[in-house]
């Protein structure tokens, strides 16, 4: 195949769909494929609460300071 040839966005392997069918079936697969496909953002991450979190030391609690 030389770099002129395109391949066909769609092929019917089966059935003898009308024009008006094609042209629907081409606009829905055309409106998915440009629709970004990924989850849309859900806003500032909140890291309130993770694990990592339990393993910092206690800065300010009564038992931060050791009076010998």
């Amino acid at each position: 195949m030389s770099a002129d040839e395109k391949q066909p966005f769609l092929t019917v392997v089966k059935g003898a769909p009308t024009d008006e069918e094609l042209a629907a079936l081409v606009t829905v697969l055309s409106a998915a494929a440009s629709s970004g496909g990924g989850p849309a953002a859900a806003g500032p991450i909140n890291r309130w609460g993770r694990p990592t979190d339990l393993h910092r030391p206690a800065w300010g609690m009564p038992t931060s300071y050791i009076h010998g």
